[in-house]
């Protein structure tokens, strides 16, 4: 049987944020996102779930394409002081931030959420 919802009491908004990235720089950025980025973040009150993932071939480019959804308890939460000041800590900015060729946000309510 599959659910339907509207939105979710638990994480109604979402923000998804796409990266491109060398393949030379694949296993660094992997490590990093996972090992460092990602455990700061969800250290922040509002942060439900991060799922990430990769296209499943290079980009026209020939650039990996990556991209996080983050499950939100708060609008905007990634605009926020203390998430820009956990984004900071660690490797993520000094090592990672200057590889990346392009990055790209998308952030808003949860519409419908279907679930088996």
């Amino acid at each position: 049987m599959t659910t339907h919802s509207v939105g979710s009491d638990d994480a109604p908004f979402c923000m998804m944020i796409t990266f491109e990235i060398a393949r030379e720089d694949e296993a660094e950025f992997n490590d990093i996102y996972d090992h460092d980025h990602i455990p700061n973040i969800i250290k922040l009150d509002g942060v439900r779930e991060v799922i990430r993932f990769r296209d499943a071939t290079p980009n026209e480019k020939g650039f990996l394409v990556y991209s996080a959804l983050y499950m939100l308890t708060t609008e905007n939460l990634h605009e926020t002081v203390q998430w820009k000041a956990l984004s900071e800590l660690g490797r993520w900015a000094p090592v990672i931030r200057p590889k990346v060729k392009s990055r790209a946000r998308r952030a808003g309510p949860v519409v419908a959420r279907f679930r088996k």
